[in-house]
């Protein structure tokens, strides 16, 4: 059980410094950058900045972190392999993987290409998809939510946390301690569970090693310890996406084992 709980605390670290990467409060001189006038986007930043600044530059494009926003196709390709594989599943909960996986790539790219408070909180709607998903799949697997139950409450958990988010992210409340939240109870319902059975860690403790480098490469690009604004094929933070959306995979393949267990409780 000691093996367990120091993987589940590796987890909630490396999704802590990287799930929730794009609300970490930018260290000092890192503040974000404005768009300014006649560039795309300007309008909607006038609405608000994001709290943080990624070593890319930002363009006065269309596309104004050009690594940063592309990468975040892996989600996508992540999806369709998770797409693939989810139609030889029974569970309907499995089956929300590859969608949730994409929306990921799609609300994670829009942030980038744009640089704004409103497309941030866009982003995290779409961690808040997927941190709900895990969270109320190990819910239903312990037995307090049924299969219906647990299915109806996602989109209510996301767009609750959603608009909690946005109301607070002004204030100056550190956004970021939602996510982490979220990843605390995922990491404890998870080990509740592996107290009541045996069942395979390596898919999971895979999910952990991906997230723990994408989390180190996150780091070293917004810390500038490693760092080429000019750089527009490839990023710290763009190989933070490149190495969770594999991370989000391997969690995919750790909980399909239990498909018949969800499906037969649905």
């Amino acid at each position: 059980m000691s093996a367990l709980s120091s993987l589940s605390r590796l987890w909630s670290l490396a999704l802590l410094g990287s799930l929730s990467s794009d609300a970490v409060a930018a260290p000092a001189g890192l503040t974000p950058t404005p768009i300014p006038p006649g560039c795309p986007w300007h309008d909607l930043s006038l609405y608000g900045l994001p709290n943080v600044n990624w070593c890319e530059e930002t363009l006065c494009a269309v596309v104004n972190e050009p690594a940063n926003a592309w990468s975040n196709l892996a989600y996508v390709l992540v999806a369709l392999v998770m797409w693939a594989r989810g139609r030889q599943l029974s569970s309907p909960t499995l089956r929300q993987f590859a969608p949730a996986a994409a929306f990921v790539g799609v609300a994670s790219g829009v942030y980038h290409a744009s640089n704004t408070y409103l497309t941030q909180i866009f982003d995290f709607l779409g961690m808040y998809v997927f941190c709900f998903l895990l969270l109320l799949l190990n819910v239903e697997r312990l037995g307090w939510l049924g299969s219906w139950a647990a299915r109806r409450a996602l989109p209510l958990c996301v767009l609750a946390m959603t608009a909690l988010t946005a109301g607070v992210a002004p204030l100056g409340f550190p956004i970021q301690s939602l996510i982490g939240l979220l990843i605390l109870c995922i990491v404890v319902t998870e080990t509740l569970l592996r107290r009541r059975a045996v069942y395979s860690l390596r898919s999971f403790a895979l999910s952990v090693s991906l997230l723990g480098a994408g989390a180190v490469c996150s780091a070293l690009d917004v810390s500038r310890r490693l760092c080429d604004p000019t750089n527009h094929v490839l990023q710290g933070h763009a190989a933070w996406h490149l190495l969770s959306a594999l991370s989000l995979l391997a969690a995919f393949w750790h909980f399909k084992q239990f498909d018949a267990e969800l499906a037969e409780a649905s």
